[in-house]
């Protein structure tokens, strides 16, 4: 197990590039990624044997319960902090999987201390992330943690107004990408989107990214009635397909079955 979770915590091996030149041809073993306006090349490698080390420890920590606990805490150390790792998606899946996980373990064998720094860097994770993949499985694994530790009543009145605020700048934040898409496909984006011009590429990958979309506001509508099955915000997660330019598709499928 040590060097399971040593592999896990093992950093990025990372080069970074400061010029056009120097990235263009990709080095073999290695995927150049763009972060913060800033260009890397990151060894696969190494991410692969990370991801590989956390969906094992996913394994264990499902299969052994309550037998998994004298490695709670340093998985917990290991991972929580991984939860914002950018390098790889397979590492953040993972590591947000074994959240309910480990919470589960610790409540089973009565060697969790402190559940709510796992439920912090959740929530955190919530107000900042811009990927909505991640995002669906952020809340999908939140709800099942909260369920784990004994439902909405067993988090902090701290946590529980920060989720919330987190979850509304999520909405804002997707409500605004639905409008900006919607004008664009509407021609109504300005000179910039009309000297565009609207693609089939454009359309599919829009559509696309609405759909993922989809997927998470789904998965932020379960925690919302984990809370509240008449929770305000619960109004405006079933009004954002009204916002999304996929409204024009099922208009323009209405007008031809007539």
């Amino acid at each position: 197990m040590p060097s399971l979770l040593a592999t896990a915590g093992a950093k990025a091996d990372l080069s970074q590039y400061n010029e056009e030149v120097e990235c263009s041809d990709e080095r073999d073993g290695w995927e150049t990624i763009v972060m913060d306006g800033h260009t890397y090349g990151v060894r696969t490698s190494g991410m692969d044997e990370k991801g590989q080390a956390f969906e094992t420890l996913v394994i264990y920590c499902s299969t052994l319960g309550p037998r998994f606990a004298p490695f709670l805490g340093p998985t917990l150390e290991v991972m929580l902090p991984c939860l914002r790792f950018y390098f790889h998606e397979g590492v953040r899946e993972a590591c947000v999987m074994l959240v309910p996980m480990l919470l589960a373990c610790g409540k089973q064998s009565g060697t969790l201390t402190n559940q709510m720094v796992a439920f912090h860097q959740l929530i955190t994770c919530i107000n900042t992330e811009h990927d909505a993949t991640f995002l669906a499985s952020l809340y999908k694994y939140f709800t099942e943690s909260l369920r784990v530790i004994g439902g909405p009543e067993a988090l902090s009145q701290q946590f529980h107004g920060a989720v919330m605020e987190a979850t509304k700048r999520q909405l804002h934040a997707i409500a605004d990408r639905r409008k900006v898409r919607a004008a664009r496909v509407n021609g109504t984006g300005g000179p910039m989107s009309m000297s565009m011009g609207m693609g089939e590429y454009d359309r599919d990958e829009m559509a696309l990214v609405e759909e993922i979309e989809d997927f998470a506001l789904e998965d932020v509508g379960k925690m919302l009635m984990c809370f509240d099955p008449n929770h305000p915000l619960l109004v405006a997660v079933a009004g954002m397909r009204d916002l999304g330019f996929n409204t024009y598709d099922s208009d323009e499928d209405g007008e031809e079955e007539e």
